[in-house]
């Protein structure tokens, strides 16, 4: 398990398990489109039922390349994190943040978050850069991927979709030597 004190109480990131019991919670968020609409895959929506979300899962845990946590405040599931795509040979991931539990949204918890996966990325992990996006409209991701230190590298326009209209994808990244 990994933690961090936030100032509003604990934070905990905890790997998903075989037939997890907060399984079903995760599955649900994934079909609401408040949840997922800025994370930018609305294909969850479409065809992705419960047996699909578990074979995702199930990947995600055998790959050697990825790593995906629970995110717990306190002892209430509210989210994940995930380390993705690891390139091993140059030390390099991306990483993606869902607060699904929409009663802990807007309260600044992501930066909690991002710190305790920044950690265990550069330290349990070894890598020396991570990369993450969000859209240009999501100003509260800007914000997290800025306060943890990330810098903006770039911006993709209107690369992304939401509701039928365009956005931005910001691009971040963050050197270990620099954090």
């Amino acid at each position: 398990m990994l933690a961090f004190k936030s100032k509003d109480g604990m934070i905990c990131l905890k790997e998903f398990e075989e037939n997890d019991k907060e399984f079903i919670q995760y599955a649900m968020w994934l079909r609401e489109y408040d949840n997922i609409k800025m994370i930018g895959r609305q294909e969850y929506l479409l065809s992705m039922n419960v047996n699909d979300i578990r074979a995702y899962v199930e990947r995600l845990n055998a790959s050697e390349s990825d790593s995906f946590f629970k995110v717990y405040k306190e002892d209430t599931f509210i989210g994940t994190f995930k380390i993705g795509h690891i390139n091993w040979r140059l030390g390099i991931a991306d990483v993606g943040i869902m607060i699904g539990n929409p009663e802990y949204r807007g309260k600044g918890l992501a930066k909690y978050i991002m710190k305790t996966g920044i950690e265990y990325a550069f330290e349990i992990l070894g890598l020396r850069r991570l990369e993450g996006g969000c859209f240009s409209s999501n100003i509260s991701m800007c914000k997290c991927f800025e306060s943890s230190g990330f810098v903006k590298e770039g911006v993709k326009r209107e690369a992304l979709m939401l509701g039928g209209a365009y956005y931005d994808h910001v691009l971040y990244g963050l050197l270990r030597h620099s954090y």
